[in-house]
């Protein structure tokens, strides 16, 4: 089976999101009530990756279409997330128990102690935490996403195979509602939707992917438009001006609402997944930004633990100084965790996907 080749300019990007949601949780935790005057504030990217995973849902949907509608909506769904368990839960494990052993030795948490600690957290290393476990403890707060991607992930694929046609609509008025209560209460929380009682994680993941599928239609169409180099010219203009714009708004810009924000991500994110602008076409076929892009998950699930490790053992350390730890220790726990899951658990519980990609057999 062949391979696809893999859009470099997204996993480029991926990474630095990635470092971008890092740095804000380094902020929050560490430097939040100090004096220093922080870089790279403002802006989170999560509703990139809400884009990317509610796009790539869509394009698994597309391609397995005709097999679908002969299997049950709620077996083809089932399918989708066990894909996605396996894909994302050796980082998610990896990265809550980093996290637990980091932040229980800080603690000095007695071995007595342990297996309680352990069994009151149980729900986030199944990965099952957005489940509604509130009495639970959580070591890797930001692993809340991947937990939430697979209840939400197996809703909508549910969904779409159930009636593609229906969903559409369901979704167009589901994002008004959302963004539109994004728009003037700026939080998801005071959104009209709260009062179901919904957790506001949910519901903000759910917009995310449902405008990721409303996006694979748009992207859908452009990759199938030839384009004239007027049209490649505007889409690189969009792709530098949007880049830059949305740098500069992390990096020292205004206080703007956050659907705006969504809005600018959504139409770079489209951009780059067309893929036929000549900036894009710079990045194509990259193996450095393709491995960048697959180190993100690991530099995603290992970070928050650098962050308590950081403010622990070097409580004196200065701000820039602290940024420059986090990426490389950061970036180098994150390519061990890689590669045990490509050389170890690959091999042990991925025998079909071993076989289909000779790389992993070196």
């Amino acid at each position: 089976m062949k391979e696809e080749k893999k859009n470099s300019a997204v996993e480029l990007w991926r990474y630095i999101f990635t470092i971008a949601i890092a740095i804000g949780h380094l902020n929050a935790i560490v430097w939040s009530k100090g004096n220093v005057d922080l870089l790279f504030t403002g802006y989170k990217f999560l509703a990139f990756f809400m884009f990317l995973s509610g796009y790539f849902l869509m394009v698994h949907y597309q391609k397995n279409k005709r097999t679908l509608k002969k299997e049950e909506a709620s077996v083809s769904a089932w399918q989708y997330t066990k894909k996605r368990i396996s894909a994302l839960y050796p980082a998610l494990f990896g990265g809550v128990l980093f996290a637990f052993i980091v932040r229980n030795v800080i603690a000095e948490t007695s071995m007595n102690e342990i297996f309680s600690v352990f069994m009151n957290s149980l729900f986030e290393f199944l990965g099952i935490s957005q489940l509604g476990m509130n009495t639970m403890t959580l070591w890797n707060e930001p692993l809340w996403y991947i937990s939430a991607l697979f209840i939400v992930g197996y809703i909508l694929y549910y969904l779409v195979s159930k009636n593609e046609d229906i969903f559409r609509v369901i979704a167009v008025i589901f994002l008004v509602i959302v963004y539109g209560g994004l728009g003037l209460y700026g939080s998801v929380t005071d959104a009209p939707l709260s009062i179901l009682g919904i957790p506001s994680n949910i519901i903000r993941l759910m917009a995310g992917m449902c405008a990721g599928m409303v996006m694979y239609y748009i992207v859908n169409y452009f990759q199938k438009k030839k384009f004239n180099e007027n049209i490649t010219m505007i889409f690189s203009v969009l792709h530098i001006g949007l880049a830059v714009t949305i740098l500069y708004i992390w990096l020292h810009g205004p206080n703007i609402n956050a659907s705006i924000y969504d809005l600018l991500l959504f139409i770079f994110t489209t951009i780059l997944l067309v893929n036929k602008d000549y900036i894009s076409v710079l990045y194509n076929d990259s193996e450095v930004l393709n491995c960048l892009g697959r180190l993100s998950l690991y530099y995603f699930a290992c970070h928050i633990g650098f962050i308590y490790l950081l403010a622990n053992l070097f409580p004196e350390m200065t701000y820039v100084p602290s940024i420059i730890f986090n990426i490389v220790f950061s970036t180098c726990w994150a390519f061990i965790m890689l590669y045990f899951d490509e050389y170890v658990i690959t091999p042990i519980f991925r025998e079909r996907k071993t076989a289909r990609n000779p790389r992993l057999k070196k």
